[in-house]
């Protein structure tokens, strides 16, 4: 808890340092307070859909599409997908051609 107030910054600093003397005594505090202030139910929701409904581009390699799954994922830390529902649904949303070469080079 002691580096928590060196990895933020902008916004997130300006907001720790508001907070009142011996609010946030646990990690929990911590987490607590500052998903609900960052990431209110109602960006989580548009960032759970965006995951959920995740699709490779028509002309998007497949690297590219992973980068950008992966950032969707970091966009929303308490997205609670588990990670075998985060590589199914990162799979359902490859375009046909890209599940068969990936199929493929990993022997079906």
């Amino acid at each position: 808890m002691r580096l928590f107030p060196f990895s933020v910054n902008g916004k997130a600093k300006a907001w720790l340092h508001s907070q009142p003397n011996q609010s946030l005594t646990t990690w929990r505090d911590v987490e607590t307070k500052f998903l609900a202030r960052f990431f209110p139910p109602s960006k989580n929701t548009e960032a759970r859909t965006a995951i959920a409904t995740f699709a490779q581009g028509a002309d998007e390699p497949l690297c590219e599409a992973w980068e950008r799954y992966k950032s969707l994922l970091r966009r929303c830390p308490n997205h609670g997908f588990e990670v075998d529902l985060q590589v199914q649904t990162f799979c359902n949303g490859l375009q046909p051609q890209t599940k068969m070469i990936l199929d493929a080079s990993f022997g079906g």
